[in-house]
């Protein structure tokens, strides 16, 4: 019995402490990116500015998101210019817990006595969920000029870690990396193991 209880728990523990320690390592951050370019198409080199919505205006939390996004733009040649910047960036982060793709919750079986009956023998490993969460950065270029979208794109992440905004510049490689062409597909970059997770 005890070699049986060790079958099933040392697998769910493994992926518990994955889940709270993976932070300390390297995470290769898979995100699936899919991104458009609008009638006006998009150009690089260029520059830009930002533009917020109302429930974004003095909020510190989107400045840590448009100082990580003008990092990402400047790789693809897309430069902060608040004076006169052609493209107007709107950007917009979020996460959410959802169910865990890859729970199985424990299962009873039956099974037949010496006495002919059957009985139901019940697992023994733990029934732990570990959560999951879905992350999700949104980016749109709209020429100032025109007032049209010249490019959208949107990386979206799932996995066991929180901390959205170590995932952020990952994430926002991932939804650029094609610039300017439009693409749907999987890109995976590297978050180093220097990255701390968010409480």
């Amino acid at each position: 019995m005890l070699s049986n209880l060790r079958t099933w728990c040392l697998p769910a523990l493994v992926v518990l402490a994955t889940a709270l320690t993976g932070c300390s390592l390297p995470r290769m951050i898979d995100s699936d990116v899919q991104s458009f370019a609008g009638a006006g198409a998009p150009v690089s080199p260029a520059d830009f500015r930002f533009e917020r919505l109302p429930s974004q205006q003095n909020s510190s939390a989107q400045d840590t998101v448009e100082n990580l996004t003008q990092e990402a733009l400047e790789r693809v040649g897309v430069m902060r210019n608040d004076a006169s910047g052609r493209y107007l960036v709107m950007v917009g982060l979020g996460a959410d817990n959802i169910r865990n793709p890859h729970y199985r919750p424990p299962r009873s079986r039956f099974i037949r006595g010496a006495d002919g009956r059957l009985y139901e023998d019940r697992p023994l490993t733990p029934d732990i969920e570990v959560p999951w969460y879905r992350h999700r950065v949104h980016l749109t270029l709209r020429d100032s000029t025109t007032s049209q979208v010249a490019y959208e794109t949107t990386a979206v992440f799932d996995g066991p870690w929180r901390d959205t905004l170590n995932l952020l510049p990952p994430m926002l490689e991932a939804a650029l990396k094609d610039y300017p062409m439009p693409v749907q597909r999987k890109v995976v970059v590297e978050l180093p193991a220097a990255n701390k997770e968010n409480p």
